[in-house]
């Protein structure tokens, strides 16, 4: 289960803690998407398992792997976009090409002319892709169990339709493995989670029943859910965001999700608040870009589950995407620590959240303190006390009480 560590400092007094949190809530896997993607998968499991099914009888195991399965799903570059969801599909067909099993995945979830999923199904080169009308992805990735002794360590397949069968491969990957070693050992602040979760649930009304299927296993409790969130996921969420802002019109594969999670855990802590975890998690990204850049080579990332799993295989595929990832680092702290200041305008801090974000999500988070804070922002008469909250003048002051600190994180805290 999750580390629960030390005592946690409150971010719910501190205005620029508030516009992280409500970027973070606003980009993620909402409960009622949550509920959707179980329905989704569910119903995915059994038609590749109808009669008549290719894959009848050959499916080991569903799994999620990738942001799903560690709770950090965000929507795609921008939010018309949906989310892209990963599902493992374990079969129990050795010997079989790269080109065969990833072929023989999409006949069997397209199926038939006329079928349901017909139209809705992409081949990829290391997955099958299935396209629903509000946005959402689902990437099915079938993969090859190595030892029945080793759970989950698994061969994914490579094999590009446009090049030569010759360059088909298999790759190592145990993302299960991965998923357990964040989920075990990321520290989540229960105070933090269980706010993060009222403050989700309070966002998406659209809150279903999730249905289960007895072959598989579950999708992930979403934050609202006690276990769930931590500041670090939150904090990793906004990152991702700011990658897919930043890559959106790039030419080029962009960095890895599975990366950041990886370089994340590594320093990740309990007792942070989400500004915090990204202060130190993109400093830590930038230390790792910059130190292989210092002798010559590119950043390695491996699972810490699996050795010889290697994250970063794909990307980055030379030193130029190197350099504009450690570009954009630099950036975001010089732009993270202009949104911490207290020092600064909410004007100011605005025009960044939205750099960082997107213009967008920007505009409505500022919109929804504005309603919260009502005159004190709208006027200008307010000023910053040292948590970074909003202290306001005396007389917007009598018309509207100014807003009490948090008393979430009170003054025991459970230690181990």
């Amino acid at each position: 289960m999750n580390a629960f560590l030390g005592k946690p400092t409150s971010p719910w007094d501190s205005v620029a803690e508030q516009m992280l949190a409500a970027v973070a809530i606003k980009i993620e896997l909402p409960p009622s998407m949550h509920a959707l993607l179980a329905e989704r998968k569910a119903a995915i499991e059994k038609h590749l398992e109808r009669d008549g099914s290719p894959l009848k009888g050959k499916v080991r195991l569903f799994y999620q792997q990738g942001s799903v399965a560690i709770g950090a799903t965000i929507r795609a570059k921008f939010r018309f976009e949906g989310f892209d969801i990963d599902i493992i599909v374990e079969l129990t067909t050795p010997g079989m090409t790269p080109w065969q099993a990833l072929e023989l995945l999409y006949e069997a979830m397209r199926g038939e002319r006329g079928s349901r999923y017909y139209d809705m199904t992409e081949r990829q080169t290391r997955c099958v892709t299935i396209h629903y009308a509000d946005g959402m992805h689902l990437d099915l990735s079938p993969a090859e169990m190595i030892d029945e002794f080793d759970p989950r360590r698994s061969y994914i397949y490579h094999s590009k339709p446009e090049e030569p069968r010759s360059r088909d491969r298999k790759v190592l990957t145990n993302s299960f493995g991965f998923a357990e070693e964040y989920n075990a050992t990321c520290p989540v602040d229960l105070s933090f989670q269980q706010e993060y979760a009222r403050r989700a649930l309070r966002a998406d009304q659209g809150l279903i029943a999730m249905q289960k299927d007895a072959d598989s296993l579950p999708v992930p409790a979403h934050s609202s859910v006690v276990g769930g969130k931590s500041a670090v996921t939150a904090a990793l969420q906004l990152l991702k965001r700011n990658r897919n802002i930043r890559w959106a019109t790039r030419d080029g594969r962009m960095p890895a999700s599975v990366m950041y999670s990886c370089l994340t855990l590594e320093v990740a802590e309990a007792g942070r608040t989400i500004g915090q975890n990204l202060r130190i998690i993109v400093q830590h990204i930038l230390d790792r870009l910059s130190q292989a850049k210092s002798v010559g080579q590119l950043i390695h990332v491996e699972n810490p589950r699996c050795p010889g799993d290697v994250f970063t295989d794909r990307w980055p595929e030379d030193h130029a995407a190197q350099d504009t990832l450690i570009a954009d680092m630099r950036l975001f702290l010089n732009q993270l620590d202009i949104l911490l200041d207290d020092r600064r305008s909410l004007r100011e801090r605005r025009d960044v959240l939205k750099s960082m974000f997107g213009e967008s999500i920007g505009e409505e988070v500022m919109d929804e303190l504005e309603r919260d804070y009502g005159e004190a922002i709208r006027t200008g008469k307010h000023a910053f006390g040292a948590t970074g909250g909003i202290a306001m003048s005396p007389a917007i002051a009598k018309a509207k009480p100014a807003v009490k600190p948090s008393t979430f994180y009170g003054s025991t805290w459970p230690r181990r």
